[in-house]
């Protein structure tokens, strides 16, 4: 089972701390090194993203076929998507398991949700609609 961990932060319930205080709220370098590490060596954890802070964002919407861009904020909320990891667990209960690990998790909220087509579900799909039903 494949599961995706979203990091949220709220920039105003954070803004009061140094980045080096957030690291030590989180255990320290070496103890988000020393999880990541141990989960990649399991399989456990697939990938991590890191995104940048709203404000350079684009918004991308297609009007009668034309693609709209705005870089207009996308969101009247303080809190915001701060990154992602996905997990790879054999059971929802390990991957809360994990999700109870990250460090980032003393601090911000963190969301699991079960990933149901990942791109091999998606490659197997699409080669479906390409070779057609009954066709190889």
């Amino acid at each position: 089972m494949k599961f995706l961990l979203l990091i949220h932060n709220n920039a105003e319930a954070l803004k009061q701390f140094t980045e080096q205080e957030l690291v030590e709220m989180s255990g320290g370098g070496e103890l988000v090194a020393a999880t990541a590490r141990e989960l990649f060596a399991t399989g456990e954890l697939v990938s991590i993203l890191g995104l940048k802070d709203p404000g350079e964002e684009k918004d991308i919407q297609l009007v009668a076929g034309t693609p709209v861009i705005s870089d207009r904020p996308l969101l009247e909320t303080k809190e915001f998507l701060a990154g992602a990891m996905v997990l790879h667990c054999d059971s929802v209960e390990r991957a809360l398991e994990i999700a109870a690990r990250i460090p980032l998790a003393s601090f911000r909220r963190v969301e699991l949700r079960e990933i149901r087509l990942d791109q091999d579900d998606f490659l197997s799909q699409l080669d479906g609609f390409l070779t057609g039903p009954g066709e190889s």
